[in-house]
């Protein structure tokens, strides 16, 4: 995996706030030819008060979105109002995941606890590991079957409804301190888990075959960054960016015995631009994913790399010129993609909230309405 270099992301273990690494570069790369797609404005600068309209009441969503509000995971369902989805009595929740159906919800709490609950046959679930509070991270299967928990020992499967406890790995052994698993995501078919090995200051990316505790080295990390992956079907993209560097984006197909071939690569004319965060495959091995400007002649934004190898400019924004004449980076925050990517969640700084449809080409501002609202996912309706 010699082509992988490290990819940066902007997802710690402290904090989920996603930030422009760096003023724009005044050198003139070669130009990259994109099509804007029909019914958004293109802003100049976030949070968006030009463009995003602020509803008086809900807007009508293609999907379900779920959120963390008042200790809750609530939802606010396509074409309803915020519902409460979970919440504890003992407690308030503080993390949660939920399967792509919005069926099966898990959670952790403020006081170290985990649980799950399935919307649709009101099974509950009360995970307890051998060091019950010392958990470290979580992550729910597709099929809301597994779910993945770290501790101090390693890596343990919680099969659902039984809440059956197995060890799948422990922690590796360093010669430079702790190193602690971090479970991050399945496989659509749960064969694999994409985990981080926390080491120090460094979090590199490992692919677990969940059947035989096998694992291998997807990327290297960089220091404080968390690297990612999406996965699309049974193969998986990966990024070749070096740490606050641009690069491009390659699709692996994933199998037990296999060198990882490559399947595609992001096309020529992208080459070295790319320093993507918040993936969604889609079908068709498409790609929905937002864009840091990393001085690469592509702005910060939302984009589609469609099957055809075409870059579709969702919204985007260059820097803001400042008084001087100087670059300013536009903090874009965190997006979260709706299962199809008919919608999307934009959050970011200054409590912004922006959600955006493209069958209505809308732009909402909801701050008032999500006002307090953290943590969003999305699910099907």
């Amino acid at each position: 995996m010699d082509f992988l270099k490290h990819q940066p992301r902007l997802l710690t273990l402290a904090a989920v706030a996603l930030v422009l690494l760096s003023a724009c570069n005044t050198a003139t790369p070669a130009e990259v030819t994109t099509t804007p797609i029909s019914g958004f404005a293109l802003p100049e600068h976030l949070p968006l008060e030009s463009s995003a309209v602020q509803p008086a009441d809900w807007p009508t969503l293609p999907d379900d979105l779920f959120f963390l509000r008042d200790g809750q995971v609530q939802r606010l369902p396509a074409g309803g109002v915020p519902e409460v989805v979970v919440q504890v009595t003992d407690s308030t929740i503080v993390d949660f995941r939920v399967t792509p159906d919005g069926n099966t919800v898990a959670y952790a709490t403020a006081s170290g606890k985990l649980g799950t609950v399935n919307r649709q046959t009101g099974d509950q679930v009360r995970i307890t590991l051998p060091n019950r509070r010392a958990y470290i991270g979580f992550s729910l299967a597709p099929d809301g079957k597994t779910v993945s928990v770290s501790d101090s020992e390693g890596i343990w499967l919680v099969t659902l409804p039984a809440g059956e406890l197995t060890q799948l790995l422990g922690n590796p052994a360093s010669e430079t301190g702790v190193t602690m698993w971090l479970p991050h995501a399945w496989s659509p078919d749960g064969r694999w888990l994409l985990a981080n090995l926390a080491s120090g200051d460094n979090f590199p990316l490992y692919l677990i075959d969940v059947q035989s505790g096998r694992f291998r080295k997807v990327q290297d990390g960089c220091q404080g960054e968390v690297p990612q992956a999406a996965w699309s079907g049974d193969n998986l993209w990966v990024s070749t960016s070096e740490c606050g560097e641009a690069g491009d984006l390659v699709l692996l197909e994933i199998a037990a015995d296999a060198d990882w071939p490559i399947l595609r690569r992001s096309p020529e004319d992208l080459a070295g631009t790319l320093v993507p965060y918040g993936w969604l495959a889609l079908p068709g091995d498409r790609l929905a994913f937002a864009n840091y400007d990393a001085g690469a002649n592509l702005p910060g934004g939302l984009y589609f790399l469609e099957a055809d190898g075409t870059l579709a400019t969702l919204l985007s924004a260059p820097c803001v010129t400042a008084d001087d004449g100087s670059c300013i980076p536009v903090e874009w925050g965190l997006v979260t993609w709706a299962p199809d990517a008919r919608a999307f969640a934009l959050t970011g700084v200054e409590d912004t909230i922006v959600i955006g449809t493209l069958e209505e080409g809308a732009l909402w501002d909801m701050r008032a309405l999500l006002g307090g609202a953290t943590e969003f996912q999305w699910g099907l309706p």
